[in-house]
C-alpha cells in the first residue's frame, strides 16, 4: 500500500482546486439529514403509545408535539429525552458552531412579572443566580 504525506496532496493544489473542494463541503453540508419529532421517534422504534407511556402522557398528546407547526424548546426536549436522548442545540455561521444553553433562568435583578419574560441570566451557573455560594 502507498502513503502520502498530507502536504504533498493538497500542497499543490490550484485555487480552482481549492474551490471545488469547498463547494463540495458547502453540498455535503446541505445534504445532513433532518428529522422531524415523527421520524425520529420511528427512527428510534417507538410507537406513539410507548412514547406516550415514557413520558406520562396521552398517545394524543405525542401525535399533537409530532403535528404541531412550531414546537417550544421545551416540548422538542421533553419528547428527545423520552426517547432515551438529549436534546442540544446550537448557532452555526460560516465559520464556527457554538452550542447554546436550552437552560433559562431568570436574572436576580428582573423580579419575575410581564417585563422579565424571556431575560436570562447569560454566563451565570446556578449558584450565581441564586445568590448562593458553593461549599466544598
Amino acid at each position: 500500500m502507498t502513503y502520502y504525506d498530507f502536504d504533498d496532496l493538497v500542497g499543490g493544489s490550484t485555487s480552482e482546486q481549492r474551490a471545488r473542494v469547498e463547494a463540495l463541503k458547502d453540498e455535503a453540508r446541505a445534504e445532513i439529514v433532518t428529522y422531524t419529532l415523527k421520524e425520529l421517534r420511528r427512527h428510534r422504534n417507538l410507537t406513539q403509545a410507548e412514547l406516550a407511556e415514557r413520558l406520562d402522557r396521552a398517545q394524543a398528546s405525542v401525535s399533537a408535539m409530532e403535528t404541531a407547526a412550531d414546537n417550544l424548546v421545551s416540548t422538542l426536549r421533553t419528547a428527545v429525552e423520552g426517547m432515551g436522548g438529549r436534546l442540544e442545540v446550537a448557532a452555526v455561521f460560516d465559520d464556527e458552531r457554538i452550542p447554546l444553553s436550552i437552560h433559562t433562568r431568570t436574572a436576580p435583578e428582573d423580579p419575575p412579572g410581564p417585563g422579565a419574560r424571556g431575560r436570562t441570566a447569560i454566563g451565570q451557573g446556578p449558584s450565581a443566580v441564586m445568590g448562593a455560594t458553593a461549599t466544598g
